[in-house]
């Protein structure tokens, strides 16, 4: 089943384009409670150079588009903000520095760099950056990093296919949110207190969910603040040695890592081992962790995968979810992806027939919170160990942005200004994400937890030898 399959049909309805709703008023709430901010990115090496005129112009029209957006905050009671056009002009940034691309940690370590440095503020309309350096060889590094605050993977795709068709065809501004004036005064309070009104339902129906998974916790069914599918049975579970020596504790950085892989070698192996790509990743990103020394949890590892549930002219920023499997027995070739294959699809098939996943209720009743409690539920809820997301083949107007297409290509993003000791306390230790092109599948892996994954050159070593097992050939970045 496809993340499009699974999708729910009611979240178009229930989040309008331009309401600060779902995973938008998620990544606000983080950022305004906790200076968390969520950037993500898109890269590219072109062949070619396509000049500084080219990128500005490209980066106007993404401007007209999708990405040019601000908040209004309401002070109606909960009535979620708004979405407005910006008219903030784009920033782009051309690195004076000529990067060595004899070696492929040069490009590597420059796109780490503007990941980690880049600043974004959404909220007054600076949602993204354009940067690009030039390499010794003649070649283009280009990346578009954009706020998960006003866009997710779908998102940016659709942004970039709009940025082509208008710098093609010398449109104008390519999607249509309301200007601040058109907010302003009683027509937006009007549409405030509507909006509220139409919150009750929701907060009604989240109140419930909740209550019902409170229920369950004291009753010992369940301890968890998100839904996981069922731990196997029988010859499925499996556990592994729990006397490992605990990683020493460190403050390091969250670690960053990109590699390519052979497209054609990566969809057979998971073919000749009853699986599909989705679930030979996930397996690959489950064997990674448990190879740093990750403790499994009762139950087994906890997986989160990227579900999207965006519809055709769906206009949101964010319009994704995510289903939870546990993993309790050892994962390899020696297995085979049979049991992950089949827990991913029982929990797509649940995912689209419910909705009774407590951390999609909690913004309606968020709303209703004053701001220190609503921090410590937030922290409260429990994250997973590993998040995967396929995204999938990449879209053509994605591969070539600016007409020709890349040589490589890769999307990831990363979460600023977490501690460590909160890296440590709440998780996931480890985030990954996958988009297949031309012949290759480029992963990008995220290692979050300071202690087990602060290491770079451990977690590139765990990474190929993981690679090496699955029998998958490598080239990192």
């Amino acid at each position: 089943m496809t993340s499009r399959e699974a999708a729910k049909t009611t979240d178009t309805a229930a989040d309008p384009a331009d309401r600060v709703a779902g995973a938008d008023e998620s990544y606000d709430l983080a950022e305004r409670l906790f200076g968390w901010t969520a950037p993500i990115q898109f890269a590219w090496v072109l062949g070619d150079d396509p000049g500084h005129d080219a990128v500005v112009d490209w980066a106007t029209a993404l401007a007209r588009g999708g990405f040019g957006r601000r908040i209004v905050r309401t002070r109606v009671p909960v009535a979620r903000h708004r979405w407005v056009r910006s008219d903030r002009p784009p920033t782009v940034y051309a690195e004076p520095t000529i990067l060595n691309d004899d070696a492929d940690t040069a490009v590597g370590a420059w796109l780490d760099r503007r990941l980690r440095d880049v600043d974004l503020d959404p909220g007054a309309g600076r949602g993204f950056t354009v940067e690009y350096a030039h390499t010794r060889s003649g070649r283009v590094v280009l990346t578009l990093l954009v706020s998960h605050m006003i866009a997710d993977g779908h998102a940016v795709h659709d942004a970039l296919r709009d940025a082509r068709r208008s710098a093609e065809h010398r449109l104008g501004s390519v999607r249509g949110l309301p200007t601040a004036s058109e907010v302003s005064g009683w027509s937006g309070v009007r549409g405030d207190l509507l909006d509220a009104a139409s919150q009750i339902p929701a907060i009604v129906r989240a109140s419930a969910v909740i209550g019902r998974a409170g229920v369950r916790a004291v009753l010992g069914r369940s301890a968890t603040a998100a839904p996981v599918s069922d731990a196997p049975s029988g010859s499925d579970v499996v556990g592994e040695p729990g006397d490992r020596p605990a990683p020493p504790q460190r403050d390091a950085e969250a670690t960053l890592a990109v590699v390519d892989v052979p497209r054609a070698q990566f969809e057979a192996r998971a073919a000749a081992l009853g699986g599909t790509p989705n679930s030979l990743f996930t397996a690959v990103l489950t064997g990674v962790l448990r190879a740093t020394g990750h403790a499994i949890p009762p139950g087994g590892t906890r997986v989160c995968i990227a579900v999207d549930t965006r519809s055709d002219g769906d206009d949101r920023a964010n319009a994704s979810g995510g289903v939870w499997i546990r993993l309790a027995g050892p994962v390899g070739p020696e297995t085979g992806l049979g049991t992950i294959r089949r827990l991913s699809k029982e929990a797509f098939a649940r995912y689209a027939a419910t909705d009774d996943a407590v951390v999609d209720h909690l913004q309606a009743v968020a709303r209703l919170l004053p701001d220190p409690v609503l921090g410590r539920v937030m922290k409260a809820v429990p994250g997973p160990d590993i998040t995967v997301s396929n995204l999938g083949a990449a879209p053509a107007e994605s591969l070539a942005p600016l007409g020709t297409p890349a040589e490589r290509f890769a999307i990831r993003a990363v979460m600023q200004g977490r501690s460590a000791a909160d890296r440590r306390a709440q998780g996931p230790a480890l985030a990954a994400w996958s988009v297949q092109y031309a012949d290759t599948v480029t992963v990008t892996v995220f290692g979050i937890h300071p202690d087990l994954l602060g290491d770079p050159a451990v977690v590139r070593s765990v990474l190929a030898a993981e690679l090496t097992r699955w029998g998958l050939d490598h080239r990192f970045w």
